[in-house]
């Protein structure tokens, strides 16, 4: 062996029994020497970057690189990649991550920190691709699935995100992260139920878990008060004591039988309330037990739509704050639906907002906490003044 291959030797067998000052001084000192050694750049770059001297991480890193071309290129580039991250310079550890993405056949680990280092540039489309093609090289790297679901989840794709979470969670059933952000995601739609079932699936592995144990308590609140505030299950007796129909002075006009839905079942009834500005139609379900059927479906219909769009709320009192954090002018038929969304599933005002704001963008229909959201129109008014009405559904998801 030669003096220098020798010295190469001795710093990484100082390396590897912990004395890293004498080992980065050896590959320095080897380095000096041999510039050219692919390997020992590496190593001394992989040494830095134990010791958090980043800076000269990435330098020697940048040697290993240009003089890499063989088995070891890969592994010098993700190196080198992640030390820029630490630097902050995600646009070059992009750069650096594609040509390793593009040695064939491309490493998992390339496509996932490609991913994620567009996450972090907030390049969520090209991120969420390459975060899937990860997932697809690697079937068991909990870790690429769950960027992927952070990376739906900015594009505001909350379904594909609960799966990509879920994805994780069967990888690694112990991976706490992936758990909370599942069961965050959850109740985000009002699934509380569905994200207490992770949190308890957590603590049963972590009972110490104190993140968890928080998250479980403020859920099992939320989920006691939607019960009790939502109408949707519950019955006229409830209906009529609601801030929709005392506010706008609903009165019940007439019932009617609801079109069959299936042979045999047992026959649905529509109760019409009106106000000046206002339809209400309530579906009742007489199976759901004795007495007054469980509602169903709440469909509120505007009468005079262009004069309720005009009109300044001052019934229902609602307050919308817009996105510059100011109080918003809310019309009469705002209010309405909003007022309508909030009692129906049982959720906050801020809530409301966002789904019904969901349905004004154009989304054709909004789960949330079982129910569904849509605008539809009023079975039953094609004769009605004006022609068929149209209105804001609020039903339980079939």
């Amino acid at each position: 062996m030669t003096s220098s291959g020798a010295q190469r030797a001795r710093a990484l067998d100082l390396l590897s029994r912990g004395d890293m000052a004498g080992g980065i001084a050896g590959l320095e000192g080897h380095v000096a020497g041999a510039p050219d050694d692919a390997g020992a750049w590496l190593a001394l770059g992989a040494a830095y970057a134990a010791e958090e001297r980043w800076a000269d991480a990435a330098r020697a890193l940048a040697r290993a690189v240009e003089r890499n071309g063989g088995e070891e290129e890969i592994e010098a580039r993700l190196a080198y990649a992640r030390a820029l991250v630490r630097l902050g310079r995600l646009d070059e550890a992009a750069a650096e991550l594609r040509r390793g993405a593009a040695i064939e056949p491309p490493d998992p680990r390339a496509l996932r920190e490609l991913g994620v280092v567009l996450y972090d540039l907030r390049l969520y489309d090209e991120a969420a691709r390459w975060l899937a093609r990860a997932c697809e090289a690697a079937p068991e790297d909990a870790r690429a699935a769950f960027a992927l679901g952070l990376a739906h989840e900015a594009r505001r794709e909350i379904a594909p995100a609960i799966a990509a979470y879920r994805e994780a969670v069967r990888r690694a059933p112990s991976f706490a992260d992936a758990r909370l952000t599942l069961a965050d995601a959850l109740a985000s739609i009002g699934e509380h139920e569905r994200a207490l079932g992770e949190l308890e699936a957590l603590l049963a592995r972590e009972r110490s878990h104190e993140q968890a144990a928080r998250n479980r308590e403020v859920l099992q609140r939320a989920l006691a008060e939607m019960r009790a505030r939502r109408l949707l299950g519950k019955t006229e007796r409830e209906l009529v004591r609601s801030a929709l129909v005392m506010e706008a002075q609903l009165r019940r006009r007439e019932a009617r039988a609801a079109p069959a839905t299936a042979e045999g079942a047992a026959a649905r009834q529509i109760v019409r309330y009106t106000a000046p500005l206002l339809e209400l139609h309530v579906t009742l379900d007489p199976s759901s037990g004795p007495g007054s059927g469980a509602i169903e479906a709440l469909h509120l219909a505007l009468t005079d739509p262009d004069r309720a769009a005009r009109a300044e709320d001052d019934v229902f009192k609602v307050t919308v704050i817009g996105e510059d954090g100011r109080q918003a002018p809310v019309s009469y038929a705002t209010g309405a639906s909003l007022t309508l969304v909030r009692e129906a599933i049982g959720c906050p005002m801020t809530q409301a907002s966002a789904l019904y704001t969901s349905l004004l963008k154009g989304s054709p229909s909004v789960d949330w906490g079982g129910a569904t959201l849509r605008f539809a129109s009023v079975p039953g008014t094609g004769g009605a003044p004006g022609g068929e009405r149209h209105g804001l559904l609020v039903g339980q998801r079939a």
